[in-house]
This record gives C-alpha cells, structure tokens and sequence, in this order.
C-alpha cells in the first residue's frame, strides 16, 4: 500500500482542498437519489469507506460521486461512467490525476502522470483499456 498522507488531493473543477487527515471528502448520491458524505482513505490501496449508517448501499450499487465544495460531478464519461477523478499534489509538488471506481466493491484506483499510468486495487484491470492517455488530461 502506497501512502499518501503528505500529499493534497483537489477538485478537477473548482480546485478545493478534498483532504482532512488521512480522509478524502466526498459529496455523494446512491442510486435510490439518497445524498450523504462519503470519506475514502487517502492511501492508494486501501479502499475503506467511511459514511453515515444511513446511507445505505450495496456490492455492484454506482455511487455518484460531487465535489463538497463546489458540487461538481466528479464522474468522467468521456472515458467510463463508472470512474471519478480527482487531482492530487504530491509532496515535491507533482501534479497527478488520480480516477478511481464509483462501483461498490469495485477495487481499482489509477494515478497519471503525463503518459505514466500505475493501477491499483483487484479490479485494476477493469478500465485499464478506457484509457487513451494521449488524450487524458
């Protein structure tokens, strides 16, 4: 598991700050329309969530992801539905594009840099070939 503690992770439309600790925040709806507050860990590789007991949601369930700040639609259909992006500032201040899986229990997360793509997770190899990365960005 890769840490990334030290780094920052940014909303791709309004650029706030995402991160508390070790937490990224999310605004979130289930697919029953249920709106609530999603917190992922900010290590690549480990995918526990942490959310109110109210919002419910199951294994295969799309969880629509937004920005807290500014409400964006974090989701990216030009390359898949199901994956979310956010931008993250590493501690010697690359810029990276992190995209992760909406799905519940779907374990794959990308980091991008320039032409550079590292897949994390069980599922990394789902979106692997979405990805055209002369045209990311």
């Amino acid at each position: 598991m890769k840490s990334i503690m030290s780094n920052n992770y940014l909303c791709p439309h309004c650029k706030g700050y995402l991160n508390v600790d070790d937490k990224i925040i999310f605004g979130v709806r289930s697919k029953h329309n249920k709106k609530g507050l999603l917190l992922l860990s900010s290590k690549i590789g480990d995918y526990s969530i942490h959310s109110h007991p109210e919002f419910k949601y199951e294994k295969g369930d799309l969880i629509s992801f937004y920005c807290p700040i500014c409400n964006e639609s974090l989701h990216t259909p030009s390359i898949n539905n199901n994956l979310a992006k956010i931008e993250m500032i590493d501690e010697i201040d690359n810029h990276l594009d992190i995209y992760f899986s909406g799905v519940v229990g779907e374990k794959c997360t990308y980091v991008i840099k320039d032409k550079d793509i590292e897949a994390y997770g069980d599922n990394k190899s789902n979106y692997l070939d979405f990805f055209n990365l002369s045209s990311i960005r």
